[in-house]
């Protein structure tokens, strides 16, 4: 069966498109096929997979036609694309105006699901009604947060939202982890942060993703860590995070 896998929080710069697009491809590089949807209106996945944005997901939820027309090729194997752009923001108001349903999103997506072992949703860094709608679709929530002060906040709120989705909308995913990144373990913040989300979130925390310059070349040169550096730190952690996520499922 098809895994739907959100890569979600209520908070920007915590490395959230980072970990979807290398998930999807290291997902890709393991045989499974995987689609990866952009639901962010700064549609950074596609540039950070060296592709243009382009309007698909405002396609996708709005206009009523083949929902594989809007998949692009990512020019890796096993790896697609629904890309994103700022309509993707007028996709969430029509969608909110229209009063349409919580199952919205799973709905749009639902008719690709056949062809894919996975899909990996990036979402929206706020809560506005399309983040809440692709989380509700997710059989798992993967929630990455920076191990910084600030970042308490929005891993608060988004915990908050999983609480509500389950309770007000019968939600039946599962929290498939809290994510620690931009670890850097010779500073005092990053490694009081990293112990109070121990504290937290003990059976829940998962190995966390150092801080690394890599990962912000990876995004300037459109390539992902496992293109750029297989051997690197940051590319042996996030291929452990695979692993973890493929045991889990």
């Amino acid at each position: 069966m098809t895994k739907i896998i959100a890569i979600t929080n209520q908070k920007g710069g915590v490395g959230k498109t980072t970990t979807a697009i290398t998930i999807a491809h290291g997902l890709s590089l393991r045989g499974r096929n995987v689609l990866l949807v952009d639901f962010d209106p700064q549609g950074q996945c596609a540039t950070a997979l060296g592709i243009n944005p382009e309007p698909c997901v405002f396609n996708l939820l709005i206009n009523h036609q083949a929902p594989a027309l809007w998949v692009r090729e990512s020019g890796r194997s096993n790896l697609c694309l629904i890309p994103s752009d700022r309509t993707t923001a007028t996709a969430q108001a029509v969608i909110n105006a229209e009063g349409r349903s919580f199952s919205a999103v799973l709905e749009a997506v639902k008719p690709l699901m056949r062809g894919y072992d996975f899909l990996i949703f990036d979402t929206a860094p706020s809560a506005g009604g399309l983040q809440e709608r692709a989380i509700w679709a997710a059989d798992l929530v993967l929630i990455p947060t920076a191990t910084e002060f600030l970042s308490s906040d929005g891993l608060t709120q988004i915990m908050s939202t999983l609480t509500q989705l389950r309770e007000t909308r019968n939600w039946k995913g599962k929290l498939l982890g809290v994510l620690p990144t931009f670890y850097d373990e010779q500073t005092k913040e990053s490694k009081s942060s990293f112990g109070e989300l121990q504290n937290k979130f003990e059976k829940s925390l998962l190995a966390p993703i150092h801080r690394a310059t890599i990962l912000r070349e990876c995004a300037a040169e459109g390539i992902t860590v496992f293109e750029k550096d297989s051997a690197s730190r940051a590319s042996k952690e996030y291929e452990k995070l695979v692993t973890i996520l493929l045991k889990k499922i």
